[in-house]
C-alpha cells in the first residue's frame, strides 16, 4: 500500500471485503483495505470519521464491521455503508486476537472523538453571566429512555461513556458483540444519565481562590510575568479600577502588552508587598490608587440598613480584656499605614466571594418583619416569663416495693421471695469499673494481648477480607472487567430465564451463554499473567485465581441452567 507523507503502518491482517481477499491496514491516520498485489486503497476510514467498530459473536466467522461517517453526512455515522471485514483462517483464536488489535484500536479512536465532541460542546460560546459558566443547555430538556433514542440522548450516552472507563468496558464486553441492545443495556442505568444531566445543568461559579500573580527571574535578572485571558478576567474582577484604566487607554493610547508591563511595575500592584518594587510613578495607575483610597475613605458606601441593630461598631470607649482603662494600640495610625492596603485586598476579595450569598439574604433582612423577630429573639429572656403550668401530671408511686410486683410471680411456689436488702446485696458489684482494676496486676498488657490474639484469629478465618492485597494495577484492572462482564452477562442471562421463553429470547440467551466462553478465556488468561509476575509478586497467582474463581463457577452454573431449561421448556 502506498503510504501517506508521514504514515505508518500499526497493524496488517489478510482479510476478505465483498469476498474478494485482501489486506486491512491500521495506520497513525487511517484504516485501509487492500486487494491483493495492488497498492491503492477500495476501503479508506480517516481517524476523524471512525464512529463505533462492531464484531459478531457466532464461532463459525470472524467479522469486523466500522460504523464511519462519510463526508457528505455531516459527521453523521451511516451505518447502512459500514464495510465489512472477514477473516477465514482456520484457526479461530488467531483469528479473534488479529481482530482483537484492530478492535482496540478503533475503539480508542472511538472514545476520542466522543471527548472532543464533549470538550467542544462544553467550550462552546455561550453568554454568561458575572464570569460564572452558564448550563448546559442541550441537555436540559432530553426526555431520557425513549425509544428509540433521540440524538441528543445518543450524545449524553457518549459523553457517559467517555467519561466513565467501567462503563465503557461494559459497554465494549456486551453491546459492540450484539449480546445486548443499545436500548436495553442503558434502560437499567437510566439514573447514570439523569445524573449527568443535571450535573451539566450546574453553573460552575468563579474560582473563590486568592489571586497570586508569580514571576520568573529571567537570565537578566529581571521579573516575568505571565498574564492569560482568564488571570486578566480576574485582575479586572479584583480591581475594578485596573479594568476601567484598561478600558480607557487600551489600545488607542498604549499597547496592552506595554499596559501589563506598567501594572506590574506601578505603585497600584506592589503596594503592601515587604519591598517596594515599583518603578517611578505612572500616571495611568496612580490615578488608580487615589481613586481607591477616596473608595475606601467614602464612609457613605457602607449601608448600615443591613446591620443588626444588636451589633455597634461605633462604640469603641468600653474597657477591653487587652488595653483595661489604656487607650486602644491596636488600631494607631503609624502602625497600621504600611498594612492597610493588604487588609483593604483581603476585606475586598472575602465581599467578591460572598457577594452571591449576602445579596439574598440581604433581601430577607430588609424586611421588618424579620429583623424585629430577630431581635425579639436576641432579647428574650426566659427566666422572666410567667410560669405556665403543666398540662401532663407526673406519676408519683407512694408504694415502691409493687415495682417488683412481677419478679415475684415468678419465684417457685417453694421458694422465698427476697426482700429488698438482700435483693439489694445480691445485685450489689464489688469494685468500681469506671476505674483500672485494683491488684489485677498488668491489665493494659493483658488488655494488649487479648487484642492481638484476636486479630491474628480475624485474620485467619477472613483473609481475603483483612489482609491487604498488594496487586499490580494492570492485573486488578482485568479482575475488575472480568468481574463487571461475568456479573452483567450473568444477570441478563437469569432476567431472561424467569421469563417466557420465546423465539427471540432464546436467540438472545444463546448469544449471552456463547459469550461465557469468551469470559471464561480472558479470566484464564489473566491467572496465567498473574503466575508469571510471581517473582515479583509472591503468591499472586493463587490470589487472582480465587479472586476470579466464584465468578467462573457462576457462569458454569448459569450454562448449567440454562441448557437445562431449554431441554424441559418449548419455545413459543
Amino acid at each position: 500500500m502506498i503510504l501517506l507523507p508521514g504514515e505508518a503502518i500499526k497493524h496488517s491482517s489478510k482479510t476478505s471485503y465483498k469476498k474478494t481477499e485482501g489486506t486491512l491496514y491500521f495506520t497513525n491516520k487511517r484504516l485501509a483495505w487492500c486487494k491483493l498485489e495492488e497498492q491503492t486503497p477500495t476501503v479508506e476510514i480517516l481517524h476523524a470519521h471512525v464512529h463505533t467498530p462492531k464484531v459478531n459473536t457466532s464461532a463459525d466467522k470472524t467479522i469486523l464491521k466500522v460504523v464511519a461517517s462519510t463526508p457528505g453526512s455531516n459527521g453523521e455515522p451511516v451505518e447502512a455503508n459500514a464495510p465489512m471485514f472477514v477473516w477465514k483462517q482456520a484457526d479461530r483464536e488467531a483469528a479473534n486476537a488479529e481482530r482483537t488489535k484492530f478492535v482496540t484500536e478503533l475503539s480508542i479512536l472511538s472514545t476520542r472523538r466522543a471527548q472532543a465532541a464533549s470538550a467542544q460542546h462544553s467550550s462552546g460560546a455561550r453568554p454568561t453571566t458575572q464570569g460564572a459558566s452558564a448550563p448546559d443547555a442541550e441537555y436540559g430538556k432530553v426526555k431520557i429512555g425513549a425509544v428509540p433514542a433521540s440524538a441528543d440522548e445518543i450524545k449524553l450516552r457518549q459523553e457517559v461513556l467517555a467519561k466513565n472507563r467501567d462503563l465503557a468496558k461494559v459497554h465494549k464486553t456486551l453491546v459492540i458483540p450484539g449480546l445486548v441492545p443499545e436500548d436495553e443495556f442503558w434502560s437499567t442505568r437510566r439514573n447514570i444519565l439523569e445524573t449527568y444531566a443535571i450535573q451539566s445543568q450546574l453553573r460552575k461559579g468563579e474560582a473563590s481562590s486568592w489571586l497570586y500573580l508569580s514571576h520568573t527571574i529571567q537570565e537578566s535578572g529581571n521579573f516575568k510575568y505571565t498574564i492569560t485571558p482568564n488571570v486578566a478576567r480576574r485582575i479586572f474582577k479584583e480591581y475594578p479600577q485596573v479594568k476601567r484604566a484598561y478600558v480607557e487607554n487600551v489600545p488607542h493610547a498604549v499597547g496592552e502588552k506595554e499596559f501589563w508591563k506598567r501594572f506590574v511595575a506601578s505603585q497600584f500592584f506592589n503596594r503592601g508587598r515587604t519591598t517596594d518594587a515599583y518603578k517611578g510613578r505612572d500616571k495611568i495607575f496612580d490615578k488608580c490608587v487615589d481613586e481607591e483610597d477616596a473608595v475606601f475613605r467614602d464612609t457613605g458606601r457602607f449601608d448600615v440598613a443591613f446591620l443588626t441593630r444588636l451589633l455597634d461598631l461605633t462604640r469603641t470607649e468600653e474597657d477591653s480584656v487587652e488595653t483595661g482603662n489604656a487607650p486602644d494600640f491596636t488600631m494607631r495610625p503609624s502602625t497600621v499605614d504600611k498594612k492597610l492596603p493588604l487588609i483593604r485586598r483581603f476585606n475586598q476579595h472575602s465581599q467578591l466571594v460572598l457577594q452571591t450569598v449576602l445579596n439574598n439574604k440581604r433581601r430577607q433582612l430588609a424586611e421588618h418583619d424579620v429583623v424585629d423577630k430577630t431581635l425579639e429573639e436576641a432579647t428574650l429572656l426566659r427566666d422572666l416569663d410567667a410560669l405556665v403550668p403543666e398540662k401532663k401530671v407526673r406519676l408519683s408511686i407512694h408504694d415502691r416495693t409493687q415495682y417488683f410486683a412481677s419478679v415475684s410471680k415468678n419465684v417457685p411456689s417453694t421458694g422465698r421471695p427476697l426482700d429488698p436488702d438482700e435483693r439489694h446485696a445480691a445485685l450489689e458489684i464489688g469494685f468500681d469499673i469506671s476505674r483500672p482494676l485494683d491488684g489485677c496486676g498488668n491489665t493494659q498488657r493483658t488488655m494488649q494481648a487479648l487484642s492481638q490474639a484476636t486479630h491474628r484469629r480475624a485474620l485467619q478465618r477472613r483473609p481475603n477480607r483483612i489482609q491487604e492485597l498488594q496487586i499490580p494495577e494492570d492485573i486488578n484492572g482485568a479482575v475488575a472487567e472480568c468481574h463487571g462482564a461475568g456479573t452483567e452477562m450473568l444477570r441478563h442471562l437469569w432476567a431472561l430465564l424467569r421469563l417466557p421463553q420465546t423465539l427471540a429470547r432464546k436467540e438472545k440467551a444463546d448469544k449471552i451463554v456463547a459469550a461465557f466462553d469468551g469470559v471464561v478465556r480472558h479470566i484464564r488468561e489473566t491467572i496465567a499473567k498473574a503466575k508469571t509476575m510471581e517473582t515479583k509478586h509472591p503468591n499472586l497467582g493463587s490470589m487472582v485465581e480465587s479472586m476470579l474463581q466464584p465468578t467462573v463457577e457462576s457462569l458454569r452454573a448459569g450454562k448449567v441452567s440454562f441448557e437445562a431449561k431449554m431441554k424441559n421448556v418449548q419455545v413459543a
